[in-house]
């Protein structure tokens, strides 16, 4: 594929006034800003853990394995519930394993979850995760005691989390969360850097070659190894918050829901994977969902040979007897309809030499 944006799980240089713009700041006006997803949930566990008797923290068991061995770091009292990732009509009710002393994390898979949240006085706090479904309804509509994301995950910024209350009445921006420390601000630079070094690499041909996809794959593993190993939240300067707001009132989702709109039309069916979507909401990408982890890497080898690069979500989570494994093409800002077209036609070769 002639579009190398997805080599590398990470966005290059944007402008952000390329993008088209949403009101995100209607739904979402209680939060505060962080470095990374992970750092806002850290900071609400801390914060809870504070001022409550809190005895366990739950995690759903299909999950980003990073995360949840990042949480195992800082904590002693996670413990885990099972739900099925790939059916957005689970009938999950927390009150069947937690308590009003707990903390159940909940996962908005791909974008497709709704959560029930209990309102009687027994309940455990509900904190949903949006990292995967940034702007879904579920995202917007949460009635969770707090939401969090990894706006890295979406928005093309160095860093970025978010934290935010959905009942909350007032707007807490808050400027003096964390420590200073500027050893992760060299991080953010590093990962800048990374950014337009991509950047080069997709739009000037004169420095098209693999020496410098190789810098700046190497910056963003520096970077991603030292954030997997670095527990502290830390202050958002000033200057790396007026570029992430530049970017969070963006309709990210009004690209993906083109481009799957076409790929649903123009791929053939297969029994070998599931491809996730609904009527009411667009998934983070286009995910095909496998029963064994052979046929998974057997597609993305193909794909990787037509120049298309889908990433893992994710790695290490234990097979079921139904649909076990995710494969996760991009779909976003980056990409057009040619592109998908390309996309179709390339998944549609694969088992039919």
């Amino acid at each position: 594929m002639e579009n190398k944006a997805g080599i590398g799980s990470f966005f290059h240089s944007t402008d952000a006034d390329a993008i088209t713009n949403f009101n995100t700041q209607d739904y979402i006006t209680n939060y505060s800003l962080f470095y990374t997803g992970r750092h806002a949930i850290k900071y609400i566990f801390d914060k809870l853990i504070a001022e409550e008797n809190i005895a366990k923290i739950w995690l759903p068991k299909y999950y980003c394995q990073h995360v949840t061995s990042w949480l195992q770091k800082c904590y002693s009292t996670i413990h885990f519930y099972t739900l099925d990732p790939f059916n957005p009509e689970h009938q999950l009710n927390v009150l069947d394993f937690a308590t009003d002393k707990d903390i159940v994390l909940l996962n908005n898979f791909w974008g497709l979850f709704h959560y029930n949240i209990p309102t009687t006085a027994n309940k455990p706090f509900c904190i949903e995760d949006h990292s995967h479904g940034w702007l879904s309804s579920g995202c917007l509509t949460s009635k969770a005691d707090y939401c969090v994301a990894s706006l890295r995950k979406t928005l093309p910024i160095p860093l970025g989390g978010i934290l935010w209350q959905p009942n909350g009445k007032t707007q807490n921006n808050n400027t003096s969360i964390g420590n200073v420390d500027p050893v992760f601000y060299d991080n953010w630079d590093l990962v800048n850097k990374a950014m337009q070094l991509k950047q080069n690499y997709i739009y000037n041909n004169s420095v098209n070659d693999d020496t410098l996809k190789q810098k700046y794959l190497n910056l963003i593993s520096d970077s991603e190894n030292y954030l997997q190993h670095q527990y502290q939240v830390i202050s958002v300067k000033e200057e790396h918050r007026k570029l992430i707001g530049l970017y969070l009132n963006k309709n990210y989702t009004y690209y993906k829901k083109h481009n799957l709109e076409y790929l649903i039309q123009n791929l053939n069916k297969n029994d070998n994977y599931l491809i996730l979507k609904n009527n009411k909401n667009t998934t983070f990408g286009l995910h095909l969902v496998f029963k064994d982890l052979d046929t998974l890497q057997s597609v993305k080898k193909h794909l990787i040979q037509k120049g298309i690069y889908p990433s893992e979500l994710w790695p290490g989570n234990e097979q079921t007897n139904s649909w076990s494994f995710l494969l996760n093409i991009h779909i976003d800002f980056r990409y057009t309809i040619k592109d998908m077209a390309y996309i179709a036609a390339s998944l549609n070769q694969w088992g039919n030499y």
